[in-house]
């Protein structure tokens, strides 16, 4: 395949082999068969062991694994979806298919968000939580629609939000990350145990005056709200703020693709916590990132919608 390159001029096909073995085995590469640390490179991702010449390679077993992309194209597009280049805009620079782009960008997210599922530790500290509606506004649905939504008396902002949007879930550790999750509505039997999964018993949590949240300080939380129906937004310590800064910046961000398919809206909305839960790295940080998100174990049975 043919495509230009911009991020790795300097770098030679061992170097850009190497980003990637060091992402997947972290200190040196060895045979899955009988762990032998001498091994012969027959191609660009395969080795073959010195010890048993058992065949290997580095994308086994990995969201790369089934990609027949170049690995020097893949440093390429990690850079450009660091950078927030659109599929479209990256198929330009590099000189490559969009669509090909498109799909590359598309597995990383699927990898970002099967990240976002395994692994992560119970926030602590200080703990906002809230919900929000993902969608069109009403001036921009389809004239049919809008007429329908009337007849039922959906149109209003609030009441009818949560029928023709979709409800996400918060939780914000205060100066530190963010995870969300899609729900069918706010609900305390709903809120409940995402909550107990991913906060740790004890925790200051903070929210708003929701019905659902009612329950919280029997479960062991130390729960202190802040009334925005009565224009109170802060209380001292005691506010969403933060979880609300990020609604609004996650909405700005996804605006820019102009329409998002329903099948895959979660990796998008798992795109945007990425991006915030590492705003603090700078380029070089956020692609080794995600090259050892993308050279992290590929379940089987992982289905991201």
């Amino acid at each position: 395949m043919t495509f230009r390159t911009i991020f790795s001029n300097k770098l030679t096909d061992r170097d850009v082999r190497n980003i990637f073995v060091k992402a997947r085995y972290r200190k040196s590469i060895s045979c899955s068969r009988c762990l032998g640390k001498k091994i012969l490179w027959v191609s660009q991702r395969r080795f073959r062991c010195k010890r048993c010449w058992t065949f290997g390679s580095i994308t086994k077993q990995t969201w790369l694994e089934r990609s027949k992309l170049p690995l020097r194209l893949w440093y390429e597009l990690i850079w450009n979806f660091a950078l927030c280049h659109a599929a479209h805009k990256t198929g330009k620079l590099q000189g490559a298919d969009t669509k090909v782009c498109w799909q590359g960008y598309q597995l990383i997210r699927k990898a970002i968000t099967q990240a976002s599922y395994r692994g992560r530790k119970q926030f602590t500290g200080i703990v906002e939580l809230d919900e929000s509606f993902y969608g069109g506004t009403f001036k921009n649905l389809r004239k049919r629609v809008r007429m329908e939504l009337r007849r039922l008396g959906l149109n209003k902002r609030g009441g009818g939000a949560k029928y023709r949007k979709q409800p996400v879930f918060g939780v914000f550790k205060r100066n530190g990350q963010v995870y969300l999750e899609p729900i069918p509505e706010a609900k305390a039997k709903i809120l409940s145990p995402i909550i107990k999964k991913k906060v740790k018993v004890g925790t200051d949590v903070f929210s708003d005056t929701g019905t659902w949240y009612n329950g919280l300080v029997g479960l062991g939380y130390v729960h202190r709200t802040v009334d925005h129906g009565r224009e109170e937004y802060v209380d001292g310590e005691i506010h969403i703020n933060g979880l609300e800064g990020f609604w609004g910046l996650s909405k700005t961000n996804m605006h820019t693709y102009k329409g998002i398919k329903k099948k895959n809206w979660l990796l998008y909305l798992k795109e945007m916590e990425f991006r915030y839960n590492n705003r603090k790295l700078d380029f070089t940080k956020m692609v080794e990132k995600v090259i050892s998100v993308l050279m992290s174990y590929k379940r089987r049975d992982f289905v991201p919608y």
